[in-house]
């Protein structure tokens, strides 16, 4: 597709995991190595997984994972407005930033033209509406909605068998119907939903590991952080340590109304439930941030490599310097208008976002079952994958 680099056919050596029912491996062209013919693409199949294994024993990957649950953890209960608010400052931009990369190389097999074009659009309708919301209010606020439902739609078109689309349709309008009915409900929900997010692509990077028992401990791990965590703070557990107080950041928020309004339920103000809800906001939050800025590009730069194939500017040193300049400068405009930061950077993270949404629901309607592929010699991660049947 013209202006879009990173769609469209896929050497071997630039995929880690995708989908084969996304359409056929291709393998690189020529010949290969022993002098044969390089072989046709196969065809795809619905039913089976392409993995590449990650190579190099990581026997710290999980009690990584569960030390960056605990840390996260206490800072979130020690000052969770602040940890919000210095995470959106310092680090919103540079999320964005690095999630995009990782997507777009590591599931380039999954962006067709037509959805990407159709992503596009719906994507930037929601952007848009976002920005108009802090002008028009509710009437933009349900716009956003509508669209961010079609991002759902379109990805649910990607599945195979139609009656599987269907009732996926069925569902999603369901949905919908509810969403506009309880528009602020709707708000705070998918907030944590798409916190939830980096924990599906964690689970999908974790199919590489070798070894049943690392997989199972990596996974255990990511459950304890995810759903543990956030049932323990939701029990009430931790409440005596909660609060909703603004703290450090006062002089950023006020009183902090504005993100209550958006981490915690209607009609739960002044509630030990208020103080749950902000406190599971940070965390995840911060959960989220150390996966996009120090897990992925760590532990798969395969994904980086194929952006920088790709799109040869793009490489490490400028993606992060470019990233930091942006933050500096929208850390002055929340230093003068919180809200109007938020709304920016709102607009500008609904494309990784929603995107990485998309692929999720892709990623899960491909109903595959794993395959492991072996590791070519002396490779890293993703630097290698091989047909099916080859």
């Amino acid at each position: 597709m013209a202006g879009i680099p990173w769609t469209g056919a896929v050497s071997a050596g630039e995929v880690a995991s995708v989908p084969t029912a996304a359409g056929p491996l291709m393998p690189e062209s020529g010949s290969s190595s022993t002098g044969t013919p390089a072989a046709q693409p196969l065809p795809a199949t619905p039913t089976s997984y392409a993995v590449s294994p990650v190579s190099g024993r990581r026997p710290l990957l999980t009690w990584l994972a569960v030390g960056t649950a605990v840390v996260s953890l206490a800072l979130s209960v020690a000052a969770p407005m602040a940890t919000i608010v210095l995470g959106l400052v310092f680090f919103g931009v540079l999320a964005a930033t690095l999630s995009s990369r990782y997507l777009l190389g590591r599931f380039a097999p999954l962006l067709d033209p037509t959805f990407v074009r159709v992503l596009g659009v719906l994507i930037t309708g929601v952007a848009l509406s976002g920005l108009l919301a802090t002008v028009v209010g509710r009437p933009a606020e349900l716009v956003a909605v509508v669209l961010g439902y079609g991002v759902l739609a379109a990805a649910v078109h990607q599945w195979t068998g139609t009656r599987r689309r269907v009732v996926a349709w069925a569902v999603i309008a369901a949905a919908l119907a509810l969403s506009l009915s309880f528009p602020a409900y709707h708000l705070v929900v998918l907030g944590y939903l798409l916190a939830l997010a980096p924990l599906g692509f964690l689970w999908e990077w974790s199919r590489g590991l070798r070894g049943t028992g690392a997989r199972r401990g990596f996974r255990g791990a990511l459950l304890l952080g995810w759903v543990g965590v956030p049932v323990l703070l939701l029990s009430g557990a931790l409440d005596r340590w909660l609060s909703t107080e603004p703290g450090q950041v006062r002089s950023v928020v006020g009183d902090g109304a504005a993100i209550l309004r958006f981490t915690t339920l209607p009609g739960t103000e002044g509630t030990p439930l208020a103080a749950r809800m902000l406190a599971l906001t940070a965390f995840l939050g911060t959960l989220g941030y150390a996966a996009w800025l120090v897990f992925f590009p760590r532990a798969a730069p395969e994904a980086t490599e194929v952006v920088e194939a790709r799109l040869p500017w793009a490489t490490g040193p400028r993606v992060w310097a470019g990233a930091f300049t942006a933050a500096a400068g929208l850390a002055v405009v929340f230093a003068v208008d919180f809200g109007r930061a938020t709304a920016v950077l709102g607009a500008i993270s609904a494309y990784p976002v929603l995107v990485g949404v998309a692929l999720l629901v892709v990623l899960a309607g491909s109903g595959g079952r794993e395959k492991t592929l072996p590791p070519p010699p002396e490779s890293t991660y993703g630097r290698r994958t091989e047909p099916e049947g080859r």
